[in-house]
């Protein structure tokens, strides 16, 4: 019976050796386990047991709880079908296409590794590309260039498809001041030219659009679309009530280029 104690004893202690470095390795596991909110780009592997039912599992992390992100963006944008005149003429009859440009600054926090929210400040400048409008009696117009300014206030609502891939859609409010525009033609046979179209006005600005960017840690590229719709601009001191401009609703196509931090 001693011997069979002794036996049953000296088993005990070898399983007890070779079970304590699992044990240290699980309590290390749990120390050195990672905090929800690490690096972006780091990628932490989940448990043996996972693995094991289906090759390599990673789970992501993100590095803050805050992003700040800088923008440049190059716009296309398309006037709408709204009034310019009282018998029914329209911008994109007076307009062409537009080209321009803007600068954007946002600051998103993350509710959770998934969704942020946060405001955006938008500086930007574009032109529309003036028309010719010919008549049927002969008379014609040539549109000049219409040159604006915006800068919009609103906030952004952000979702993290993967460490590298995001979109957001923003909403937005400002300030837009439009250039003077001319136009030169001929009326009922008398030539005119460099009259005043429109004033030199601002006018309020509101923003409804979306993007989706992919690339890199810090270096990510941008599609954006959406629309703005902008108070009219105001006839000039060379025409008659004939011009009554509506509203100026655009759509815009944007590719930029979003440095975060």
């Amino acid at each position: 019976m001693k011997k069979l104690i002794a036996a049953l004893a000296l088993s005990a202690g070898m399983a007890s050796v070779a079970a304590a470095p699992a044990f240290a390795a699980a309590s290390a596991g749990e120390q050195d386990a990672p905090a929800l909110w690490t690096d972006l780009a780091g990628t932490k592997p989940l448990s043996l047991a996972s693995q094991e039912t289906g090759g390599q599992i990673v789970e992501e992390w993100y590095s803050s709880k805050a992003k700040l992100s800088i923008s440049a963006f190059a716009r296309f944008s398309f006037p709408s079908s709204t009034e310019v005149t009282v018998d029914g003429l329209w911008y994109s009859d007076f307009f062409d296409w537009g080209f321009g440009g803007s600068a954007e600054a946002d600051l998103i926090f993350f509710a959770t590794p998934q969704w942020g929210v946060g405001p955006y400040l938008s500086v930007g400048a574009d032109r529309f590309y003036g028309n010719r409008l010919n008549f049927f009696n002969g008379d014609f117009a040539a549109v000049g260039d219409m040159d604006m300014i915006t800068a919009i206030l609103g906030v952004k609502f952000v979702q993290k498809l993967s460490p590298y891939a995001s979109w957001d859609g923003h909403l937005g409010a400002g300030i837009v001041h439009y250039d003077r525009v001319t136009w030169s033609g001929m009326d009922a046979g008398v030539a005119f030219g460099d009259e005043e179209l429109f004033k030199p006005i601002n006018r309020g600005v509101f923003e409804f659009a979306g993007r989706f960017c992919v690339g890199g840690r810090h270096i990510m590229g941008d599609f954006g679309f959406g629309l703005r719709y902008m108070g009219g601009a105001a006839r000039g001191a060379d025409v008659s009530n004939f011009i009554d401009p509506d509203i100026l609703v655009t759509f815009m196509l944007e590719l930029g280029l979003t440095v975060r931090f």
